[in-house]
């Protein structure tokens, strides 16, 4: 009884997403052109979106090499193809997680155990997730300070400034060496052990300088992969938008869909993408289209992570049955 009671709570938050999620799309529906809307969606160019679910998938091939660049500074060797599956997962939860997480958790998970307990195994994952954020803010910034008054508005700049002063403070909050005596006292045992070891594991970071140029190179290209990706959803809709603004617009749109009280972005970053293209001449039903087709983009792609999910459940259960 008391499972059932935990169980019911933990799906209250994934129901109050879901719920803010509807109600911020069933508002934008309810304000743009429904039958323009389904029009555009069917009109969608196949090879174009084709294309760009393929790029997206290479980039995100890509963030599973960097993760193994981060893991290989610290001694930790791992099959590509294993990282591969794990990343794929992650992308999948990604969809139900809080979005600044993600499925770093589930991720870390499968880590920790392949790695026998090593800390350093989910000191990976947060640098990883580290090095993919300060490129992100890093190119809204600079969106914000090149993108001149159209983008100097409240409604986005304090979003962005607000999110990388927050992420700034805790990167030095996490990695500041002066915290090592604070871990070394806490008083729960071997678990007090095992988050030194992780803040160990992170600080040692800071001398892999080789591994942490690496990481950020590849992030800032996967960034520049994501707003290809999304010019690309823009041409298979037949919109007329140059490449420059996708530059200065996609990465504020995906610092603002970070905000986790929605279902994966979905319904705040739609109202993002209508807000800041609205500004470069394009009008409501072609961005929300856009922005859809985008959500569908990251479903289709992040599939193989829920598949493979299922069939290593469907194995699990079958050898306890057969143990049992």
């Amino acid at each position: 009884m008391r499972a059932r009671k935990r169980e019911r709570r933990g799906n209250i938050p994934l129901l109050l997403k879901v719920g803010v999620s509807l109600s911020l799309l069933a508002l934008l529906l309810w304000r743009t052109d429904r039958s323009g809307l389904v029009k555009l969606l069917f009109s969608l160019d196949l090879p174009f979106f084709s294309t760009a679910v393929l790029l997206y998938l290479l980039g995100q091939a890509m963030c599973t090499y960097r993760w193994q660049t981060l893991l290989e500074a610290e001694g930790i060797r791992m099959p590509y193809l294993k990282l591969v599956g794990f990343y794929f997962e992650g992308m999948f939860f990604n969809l139900f997680l809080p979005t600044l997480i993600g499925g770093d958790v589930v991720k870390g998970h499968h880590i920790y155990q392949y790695t026998a307990g090593k800390e350093a195994s989910l000191a990976s994952i947060l640098v990883d997730r580290l090095t993919g954020l300060t490129s992100l803010l890093g190119i809204a910034l600079l969106a914000l300070f090149l993108g001149g008054p159209s983008l100097r508005d409240p409604a986005v700049t304090w979003p962005i400034l607000g999110t990388a002063f927050a992420f700034a403070v805790g990167c030095v909050a996490v990695l500041h060496p002066r915290l090592k005596p604070f871990f070394e006292k806490l008083p729960w045992g071997r678990f007090a052990e095992k988050v030194l070891g992780f803040y160990q594991a992170l600080q040692r970071y800071r001398g892999h300088r080789k591994a942490l140029g690496q990481a950020v190179a590849l992030s800032v290209v996967f960034q520049a992969m994501v707003i290809y990706s999304y010019y690309l959803i823009a041409k298979a809709l037949g919109l007329t938008v140059p490449l420059g603004p996708f530059f200065l617009l996609v990465p504020v749109v995906i610092v603002i869909a970070m905000i986790p009280v929605s279902l994966g972005g979905l319904g705040i970053r739609e109202g993002a993408v209508i807000y800041l293209f609205g500004k470069v001449g394009v009008e409501s039903t072609s961005a929300l289209a856009m922005s859809l087709t985008w959500f569908l983009l990251v479903i289709l792609a992040s599939l193989p992570g829920g598949l493979l999910f299922a069939l290593q459940d469907h194995q699990r259960k079958a050898a306890d049955r057969h143990l049992g």
